[in-house]
């Protein structure tokens, strides 16, 4: 990743620029040769958004989602709904983030038409850039899916986050590393940030692109192969006083919590890691969060 001077963040004030690929020809292109390659040491790169791809429902929700109730308005409401159906749901963290998780099978049973259709479309693009880095990874293009347990892996969901600018946070979410193979965001303005050289900076965000992160199942996946991904480590900078609420939603793919992560040795052979709920668990314990209560 490379650095320029501009911008602000709480610790730096650089920006990190990532590499930039667009979707083409049921593929990724990056704008540069070596772009594959830097997006996968780097964990992270920047995709366009399709042309005609309107990202205003998922801000919508992002908005709205923890608004009371109101008959009629599937925007509203998620704070009391309780999703049974769904073993992710609602969540108030302790930094400045409350999130809504509901995975891809349940998307038209709790949310509006037009927000499913925005989302099935990303994970579209999601599962495209997954096979993508797979690829350039030094994955054979016959072992992507036993790899990942399904052609997406087996677990899809989109998490919507509200950032709450009021609330006197020292992040607005803690550091982490995403847990799966990968994630898409979008997001209404900065914040997003990366450990580099040591230092949390944010990333350059242009307009109508994505933000993709590689996991922790990607790296383990990868890990022995001619070219490893990173899982990056990632917070969101807090928002200031009079400052706006951010809003952001994702794309999460990776294993189901009752599957075994896989890797490849350094012969090239695909064998089990561990079980993914098991290495779940003793990172929520490590990073000191806790494991989804319904799982």
């Amino acid at each position: 990743m490379t650095s320029t001077y501009s911008g602000h963040s709480s610790e730096s004030t650089e920006h990190v620029r990532l590499p930039v690929a667009e979707t083409r020809g049921g593929g990724v292109e990056f704008d540069r040769p070596d772009g594959a390659a830097e997006a996968l040491r780097a964990g992270a790169f920047l995709l366009r958004m399709p042309d005609d791809l309107d990202p205003a429902p998922g801000l919508d929700l992002c908005r709205r989602f923890y608004l009371p109730p109101v008959p009629g308005d599937r925007y509203r409401g998620h704070r009391e709904h309780g999703h049974p159906a769904s073993k992710l749901g609602y969540e108030d963290r302790p930094d400045q983030v409350e999130q809504l998780q509901i995975e891809a099978h349940l998307w038209q049973r709790y949310f509006p038409e037009e927000v499913t259709s925005l989302l099935e479309r990303m994970e579209e693009i999601t599962g495209t850039a997954l096979h993508a880095l797979l690829s350039a990874a030094g994955v054979p293009a016959g072992d992507a899916d036993e790899a990942l347990g399904g052609h997406h892996g087996g677990l899809c969901y989109t998490t919507v986050n509200h950032y709450r600018g009021d609330l006197d946070r020292r992040v607005g979410i803690v550091e982490h590393t995403d847990s799966g193979y990968i994630t898409l965001f979008h997001a209404d303005q900065p914040g997003f940030e990366v450990l580099d050289n040591g230092r949390w900076t944010p990333i350059e965000l242009p307009e109508r692109h994505f933000v993709v992160n590689l996991g922790d199942a990607f790296d383990v996946l990868t890990r022995h192969l001619p070219h490893p991904g990173t899982a990056v480590l990632h917070r969101v900078a807090a928002a200031g006083p009079g400052q706006p609420d951010r809003s952001s939603f994702t794309i999460y793919m990776g294993p189901s919590y009752d599957m075994v992560l896989r890797q490849y040795t350094s012969d090239g052979e695909l064998v089990d890691y561990q079980s993914f709920r098991d290495f779940s668990v003793a990172k929520a314990a490590r990073m000191g969060y806790q494991f989804h209560d319904r799982i």
